[in-house]
């Protein structure tokens, strides 16, 4: 029933007479935006009226500024970036869905000696400022008894270079996403001193504190509603066909992102991917609603990086979701 729902929401594939549409969609090369990737390869979203390119765009905000903009039409980001950018006012992008979770994606590391969240106090602590493991550091320590910002010296760096400055003990710990949490706990003497999991979201929310979501350029959307909904149904088969095909959906992950087959294949272990029957529940007060509301408190009260507080659900578009 659920595979014939959603392949109604997907037009019968267009003949070669007719002209694909250019589209462009964004992401990171990080594994949570295969779908992307897989809607190209298996011809997902040629079959659903579009000819579309991949570009990788580093930056969360940036993503959402891209896609806002019209340069792409829909791309993957972080929950921060996009309340960032919606803060700002804009409202040329719909939010329409969140594609995972994971109950222990990312967590803090720490060097030889430091065995716990109150040894930090003093330490160094690495960080990529504005990114998704803020804000589950923040938590963390706090419920440590520490201020993240005044209690521990933090030092600002991707996350593509806190193995190293870790191994050559410029930092004592680090906060970081997978792979590189993975990584930074095969670090010699390093060790895992706090998780993402010991915040209790994912019991309560079945979500961690800074979701993955996905963002439609609103221009698109309102030009032809039945054509952005064909398109996101695309990336939804796409979704579902990771969900059944993993190891073959790890070989075309290999050609894009930065992970072998194998180390995508652990991060695919100890996630969930969502489908669009799961969006009913993700975007509203029994799954993310809450989750962005801390969000947005913290970056607004705590680190102020934000002057006001939106109303993200202005931004939701259900009913390009679900059919």
């Amino acid at each position: 029933m659920a595979a014939a729902m959603l392949a109604a929401m997907i037009a019968a594939p267009v003949t070669k007479a007719e002209e694909l549409k250019q589209a462009v969609v964004v992401s990171s090369t990080a594994g949570v935006h295969a779908p992307f990737w897989i809607g190209i390869d298996k011809g997902f979203f040629k079959d659903a009226g579009f000819d579309v390119s991949w570009r990788q765009v580093a930056s969360s905000t940036d993503r959402v500024a891209v896609v806002s903009s019209g340069d792409a039409v829909m791309g993957g980001t972080g929950a921060q970036g996009m309340i960032a950018v919606m803060s700002q006012g804009n409202k040329n992008f719909y939010w329409v869905g969140i594609p995972d979770a994971a109950q222990d994606i990312s967590g803090i590391v720490a060097r030889e000696g430091i065995n716990s969240l109150q040894d930090l106090k003093g330490k160094k602590l690495a960080i990529q400022f504005g990114g998704s493991e803020e804000i589950t550091d923040y938590l963390l320590l706090k419920n440590a008894g520490l201020d993240m910002y005044k209690d521990v010296q933090l030092v600002n760096l991707k996350q593509s270079e806190m193995i190293q400055a870790l191994k050559q003990g410029l930092v004592d710990a680090a906060g970081a996403w997978y792979p590189e949490y993975k990584r930074l706990q095969e670090v010699p003497g390093a060790k895992k001193i706090a998780s993402v999991a010991d915040l209790g979201y994912w019991e309560k929310y079945h979500q961690i504190p800074a979701p993955n979501t996905l963002v439609m350029n609103k221009k698109f959307v309102e030009d032809d509603p039945a054509a952005a909904k064909r398109f996101l149904a695309a990336y939804w088969k796409a979704q579902q066909w990771i969900i059944d095909n993993r190891q073959e959906a790890a070989a075309i992950v290999a050609k894009i992102s930065k992970q072998s087959p194998e180390e995508w294949l652990a991060w695919e272990n100890m996630s969930e991917r969502f489908t669009w029957k799961d969006q009913a529940t993700q975007l509203s007060d029994k799954g993310a609603y809450p989750i962005m509301q801390s969000m947005e408190d913290f970056m607004a009260d705590t680190i102020k990086k934000i002057d006001n507080k939106p109303d993200f659900r202005e931004w939701v578009r259900q009913d390009l979701i679900v059919p």
